[in-house]
């Protein structure tokens, strides 16, 4: 699942960012694979995505509509 939102946020020139909002974790840069396993998410947590850039719209819908079809830790 990491890799997945890891490649997905790779496509966009956003800042691209994920947090365990259960567990209370800092946010995340969603292209670094350490940084996604490290954060310790776990399945049916809540997740806040974030996005910041000029195609920040279209890189949080890419990565909402990964969460939600099932991808739902890293």
């Amino acid at each position: 699942a990491a890799m997945r939102i890891q490649q997905t946020a790779g496509t966009f020139r956003s800042r691209v960012t994920v947090q365990d909002m259960d567990g209370g974790g800092n946010p995340v840069d969603a292209r670094s694979m350490i940084a996604l396993v490290s954060a310790g998410i776990r399945p049916n947590e809540a997740v806040r995505v974030s996005a910041e850039g000029d195609d920040e719209a279209e890189a949080a819908a890419a990565l909402q509509g990964l969460i939600e079809g099932g991808v739902c830790h890293p």
